[in-house]
């Protein structure tokens, strides 16, 4: 209810503060379940996936976002769940996380498993890989480039070719993740602000 409220409100906020193109539409899937893996810049980067497409996509977010009642409500209704980053265990959202693709929903992740510039390479987590290679969902890697302060900045969202991982040897996840996260990278390199 909150999110089918907020969401006009809000991509109109990001469309005014953002010059947003997006590249890559014809590669979005008409079927899901799916999982939504994107490089990870800003704050505003499951807000402006949230905005910029259809689907209603379950993130995983930091437990701080959720210790009082009133940012707990907020996250929750836009489809977010917590995940405790200090523990090093993540079992909980993991399994929150299968459920959610088994029951045929979109959900997102960034595979960096932390905030990095637009450039900046490093090793990504395996959690993408090994929720991929549970469910079997194809993986849509999306690029963000370009969130700066200023006014109007210009901002690219590139959407890449499915990853299937089907085809793809999903029992190693470092290396799995790893591609993942190349597919990525690939797209931003290829679609940087300067090209």
């Amino acid at each position: 209810m909150l999110h089918s409220i907020l969401k006009p409100v809000v991509k109109l906020f990001i469309q005014l503060k953002f010059r947003i193109q997006i590249i890559g539409l014809e590669n979005i899937p008409s079927n899901t379940p799916l999982i939504v893996a994107a490089n990870h810049v800003s704050n505003y980067d499951p807000i402006l996936l949230s905005c910029m497409f259809d689907w209603k996509i379950h993130f995983m977010a930091k437990a701080e976002l959720f210790r009082n009642f009133f940012s707990k409500w907020f996250f929750t209704s836009v489809y977010a769940f917590p995940v405790d980053r200090q523990s090093g265990i993540a079992i909980r959202p993991i399994r929150q996380a299968l459920a959610i693709i088994n029951t045929g929903k979109v959900f997102g992740i960034f595979p960096e498993g932390k905030r990095c510039k637009n450039g900046e390479m490093v090793q990504p987590k395996k959690g993408v890989a090994f929720i991929a290679a549970k469910t079997n969902a194809p993986i849509l890697p999306i690029a963000i480039i370009g969130v700066k302060k200023g006014i109007r900045p210009p901002l690219k969202i590139v959407i890449g070719p499915q990853v299937n991982v089907c085809q793809l040897d999903n029992s190693d996840y470092t290396s799995l993740s790893r591609y993942v996260m190349d597919q990525i990278n690939d797209l931003e390199l290829k679609h940087s602000m300067n090209s």
